[in-house]
């Protein structure tokens, strides 16, 4: 039996709505003390995977990656998360069911992905990065990354020195790559890589050290990017002075 705390109100209908009442720490100590396995929440709005899960279990540790609805579940939606972390892989399980049917019921709270203008939207000259962003999300995160992408604004004409070709701002869950890669000489790959790398920070997060020091190359982001198919072959094209040079003409 479940002793998970739980509020509820009456709609105008006489039916039971959930109200929002978890906070990310009390459902991670929630579903540790269901499991007895740390477990680790990073909620989003993502819009396609509304719940994903990592094991570590050299750590007895799961890092749990779920939409901000589930921080108005129920508690047989909680207990339902517990088993489903701890078997993720079976099919047609109750856990599983509970959840699929939580999620369907509250699909009104998936946010639309506002239209956007051709700048916006990543339509350059030469690249497309709502295209790249798309085979990236696919062939990388398993579609698990929801951010919106879209070529930056080109600085005033003046003598540059160094190039910054992405940022991502979790604020807004943006990623801005630098427009002076929308062009012939920039190869694809490399184009693609820092799309790749701006996504992999919007996938885990900006992590905080002690004192709320962020830390934007953690160990895990540096091993993961290293695990990148064109990751030498990006590096080594920047490293090659003619190329920076070029960017910088």
């Amino acid at each position: 039996m479940s002793t998970h705390p739980h509020k509820q109100h009456n709609d105008s209908a006489g039916g039971q709505l959930a109200l929002p009442l978890w906070g990310v720490a009390e459902l991670e100590a929630a579903l540790r003390a269901q499991t007895g396995i740390r477990v680790g929440i990073t909620v989003t709005d993502n819009k396609t995977r509304m719940v994903s899960v990592k094991r570590y279990p050299r750590q007895n540790t799961i890092l749990l990656r779920m939409h901000r609805m589930f921080l108005s579940a129920p508690p047989e939606v909680v207990d339902a998360l517990g088993a489903w972390v701890q078997h993720p892989h079976s099919s047609g399980s109750h856990a599983g069911s509970v959840i699929d049917a939580f999620i369907k019921a509250n699909r009104h709270c998936i946010r639309r992905r506002k239209k956007q203008t051709a700048q916006a939207d990543g339509r350059g000259e030469c690249y497309d990065l709502h295209a790249l962003f798309d085979e990236v999300n696919a062939s990388e995160f398993g579609g698990a990354v929801d951010a919106t992408i879209g070529w930056g604004r080109m600085a005033p004409n003046r003598r540059r020195r160094s190039i910054r070709f992405g940022s991502y701002f979790p604020e807004e869950h943006h990623i801005r790559i630098h427009p002076l890669l929308d062009q012939p000489r920039v190869p694809r790959f490399f184009v693609r890589y820092i799309v790749f790398h701006e996504m992999l920070h919007a996938y885990l997060g900006i992590e905080e050290g002690k004192g709320g020091r962020r830390r934007i190359h953690s160990l895990a982001f540096r091993q993961r990017e290293q695990r990148y198919p064109d990751y030498e072959r990006a590096e080594a094209w920047i490293r090659d002075r003619r190329n920076l040079a070029a960017l910088l003409e």
